[in-house]
């Protein structure tokens, strides 16, 4: 009886281990693509403020333009 029961828990942790070794692998996939996610994200957040302060300048350059004095007389 207690052989019966040592061969049986050894058999359920043979058959474990394999599960646990896949269960590892997939958080660590799952884990490498949240990183990867966080760092696209990231990049898109860069490229977003990059693009928001080049509209920033080039508003204010043609607002400049837009009300700049027009030229006055030719000077001799």
């Amino acid at each position: 009886m207690r052989l019966r029961l040592i061969l049986c828990t050894l058999l359920g942790l043979a058959a474990a281990a394999p599960a646990s070794a896949q269960l590892s692998n997939s958080v660590d996939s799952l884990n490498r693509s949240n990183e990867r996610m966080a760092t696209q994200n990231q990049i898109r957040n860069i490229e977003n403020r990059q693009q928001f302060e080049n509209n920033q300048t080039r508003m204010q350059l043609q607002r400049s333009q837009d009300f700049r004095p027009p030229p006055g007389p030719p000077q001799r």
